[in-house]
């Protein structure tokens, strides 16, 4: 969980409040990881996967419900209970002892915290279920505990890790960082929560901020000068979210990003997701849209989810995960997979498809082939397996091959009026 030297303290009996959007983001963070394992251990031949599991400001293990003030598990207790339960679900369905080696790094800067977690896993027994040397808490800033925990973990190209960072504000665990964890551990997956309505709300054109933004690892450039809404801030505060957004995809050196962000209680927080496998980042829009209520989406909801420039901002909504945006999703797929598909040239893979639009749109694997049904009843597309078998309904398998009419015009996209 995120920490605040008041607010996030575990001493004198003191267990922080755990508000809307905290609860959320553990929800999220659950439902991830029981979706991670299932998916990873999908070949029934897997017997046991090895994986590091690291909460970078993982506070006291316990929170209280700022509503009901029930106790709530807090993230490195949701990782370690998501192995246990993972490890049960999978191991039922198996002829074989299956297992999940993880191996956790938890860390806080504040001493009540991590002193409180330790107490909390034991108090629990949490402690038998882990062997002593799979066990790392750390009580150190993210900037000191980052290399102390890229150093216990093999820089090696199958290394599976999971890193959650969920800092309070923006500036502690910046895209620097992030870019530091991908390239020594090129497998990993980052989970990182940023604070993007307090970046907006204190952001100035002085050289202080724009040193903090750059050290983060964005450049603004002339987001404040060139912006022509710039006195309304609800504007101007879309168009530098975008632009901050925009940055950040272009700098980080994870293949597949997903900008999404989380119901609040007063501030706004992306819970944006880093890696470089497009089922990894399927299963994260997945998740988001299980939990429809809390996760929210900022953009357009076909292939321009992160489409930005100065004539056309201002048309993006904020929308939830629900009824309403999957329709909308459908309909813009729909009117945009064609000319997407002809882009691609020949007659593509399925895979190929996924892979070129997983940045741009919000829909997962099951809402995309739901929109290649609806091209291939209306407009002639036409699905086939490997050795040239006609699928009646959405693609059997990524290898299968779209292969667009000869003689009918494709849908073309709609434009904005």
């Amino acid at each position: 969980m995120a920490r605040s030297k008041e607010a996030f303290v575990w001493k004198d009996g003191n267990i922080p409040d755990c508000k809307v959007h905290s609860k959320i983001k553990l929800d999220l963070l659950r439902t991830y990881l029981l979706s991670y394992f299932n998916t990873i251990t999908a070949n029934p031949k897997i017997d046991a996967i090895n994986v590091h599991l690291i909460d970078a400001f993982s506070g006291g293990g316990i929170l209280k419900d700022s509503i009901t003030k029930e106790l709530v598990s807090g993230s490195p207790l949701v990782m370690i209970q998501s192995v246990i339960e993972s490890c049960n679900l999978i191991g039922a369905q198996r002829k074989k002892p299956f297992r999940i080696n993880a191996r956790y790094h938890f860390a806080d800067i504040e001493k009540s915290a991590t002193n409180k977690l330790l107490e909390v896993l034991s108090d629990l027994d949490l402690l038998r279920e882990i062997e002593p040397h799979c066990l790392n808490i750390d009580t150190l800033s993210f900037d000191k505990f980052l290399p102390v925990v890229l150093g216990r973990i093999p820089s090696k190209q199958k290394t599976k890790a999971i890193f959650f960072l969920d800092q309070k504000g923006w500036s502690d665990a910046t895209l620097i960082h992030c870019n530091q964890i991908l390239s020594h551990l090129p497998k990993a997956e980052i989970i990182w929560n940023i604070s993007i309505e307090s970046l907006a709300t204190f952001a100035n054109e002085d050289d202080k901020f724009r040193n903090s933004v750059k050290k983060f690892g964005v450049e603004l450039d002339d987001a404040f000068t060139s912006l022509p809404s710039y006195s309304h801030y609800s504007d101007w505060r879309k168009s530098l979210i975008a632009l901050f957004l925009k940055q950040i995809r272009a700098n980080c050196i994870a293949q597949y990003v997903s900008p999404f962000m989380i119901q609040h209680d007063g501030w706004g927080y992306w819970l944006l997701h880093l890696s470089n496998h497009p089922q990894a980042n399927n299963v994260m829009k997945g998740t988001h849209w299980q939990h429809h209520n809390g996760s929210l989406h900022e953009g357009f909801p076909g292939l321009k989810m992160l489409e930005f420039n100065r004539e056309n901002w201002n048309h993006t909504r904020m929308w939830r995960f629900d009824e309403e945006a999957e329709s909308a999703t459908h309909d813009a797929l729909v009117d945009e997979l064609g000319q997407r598909i002809k882009a691609l040239q020949g007659d593509p893979t399925v895979s190929s498809l996924l892979k070129s639009i997983a940045n741009d749109t919000p829909a997962d694997y099951p809402r995309i082939f739901q929109s290649l049904d609806t091209l291939r009843r209306e407009s002639g597309l036409s699905i086939r397996g490997m050795n040239g078998e006609i699928r009646r309904s959405i693609p059997q398998s990524e290898d299968d091959v779209l292969i667009l009419p000869k003689n009918k015009q494709l849908i073309l996209p709609k434009t904005i009026d």
